[in-house]
């Protein structure tokens, strides 16, 4: 009887494991890593399996008097590793050519085989945020103060300001390049591609979107205070994918796992087969 009792622990300890619901499929979370700040700005690397993420002092972010602290680290194999030679501030990968894109105070960087940042472009640009579609070369910025939007072309070196994008404190673009994001007014919208208005998204509460990226599958995913969604253009009412027992500030996708951030700690969702 030793066996089939070991077996039933066993089975119940798993069933018990994968208790979270993304959409019709079942995931078990754990930690990845806890550490004093907040974690955001989450980018998955599948060539490396490094996690990017950029770090908040949160005493900092709380003191109008005093400039938000924000480092970028890279975690590999349960270990932070601090990009300690730049001011980083979030991070992106070009899937074709495994390049890390690092978005700095004083412009953008690329990081080089030692975990450092070599510059690349932009000086004197603060960027706050990047967003590297997959099926194009050009990288979308977010530049401070104004949290304006641009693209750059990085073969020729030339950034373009995004028309009828007021401003974006987060950034996603799909294949089809319409663009999403959150600004000033609190909602997120898009904007489609050739159209000169965004559109609100409905149901989503005003100052709730915390994250938002685009899966492997091609699918534009929001983070939202109480849960995930799926946005699409085609259809204003978002599809809600996920509960979540907390506020979130970073998500990323990476094969068939998800990665979620938020108040001193990373977590991994893995999908039970």
């Amino acid at each position: 009887m030793l066996p089939v009792l070991l077996l039933l622990i066993i089975s119940a300890a798993a069933a018990e494991n994968c208790t979270y619901r993304y959409g019709i499929n079942s995931y078990s979370r754990k930690s990845l890593l806890t550490i004093k700040g907040l974690p955001t700005n989450l980018v998955y690397e599948p060539n490396s399996g490094d996690l990017l993420f950029t770090l908040i002092d949160l005493e900092s972010l709380q003191n109008d008097d005093e400039q938000t602290r924000m480092d970028q680290y890279i975690l590999r194999n349960g270990a932070p590793i601090k990009i300690d030679n730049v001011n980083g501030q979030a991070a992106a990968v070009d899937l074709k050519s495994g390049r890390v894109y690092i978005a700095s105070d004083d412009g953008l960087n690329i990081l080089n085989g030692t975990d450092r940042a070599n510059f690349l472009s932009l000086k004197d640009e603060d960027i706050v945020q990047l967003f590297k579609p997959a099926h194009k070369d050009e990288i979308y910025l977010v530049i401070f103060p104004e949290n304006e939007v641009y693209v750059f072309n990085v073969d020729k070196n030339e950034k373009k300001k995004i028309e009828h994008v007021p401003c974006a404190f987060i950034l996603a673009v799909d294949s089809k390049d319409n663009i999403y994001y959150e600004c000033d007014s609190k909602y997120v919208k898009v904007l489609l591609k050739d159209f000169h208005e965004p559109i609100e998204f409905a149901g989503i509460g005003k100052n709730t979107a915390r994250a938002i990226t685009v899966d492997p599958a091609g699918n534009v995913i929001l983070a939202a205070n109480d849960g995930l969604y799926l946005l699409r253009p085609d259809n204003l009412i978002p599809k809600k994918l996920m509960n979540l027992d907390f506020v979130p500030s970073g998500i990323a996708f990476g094969n068939s796992n998800m990665f979620l951030s938020t108040h001193g700690i990373i977590y991994e969702y893995s999908w039970c087969k």
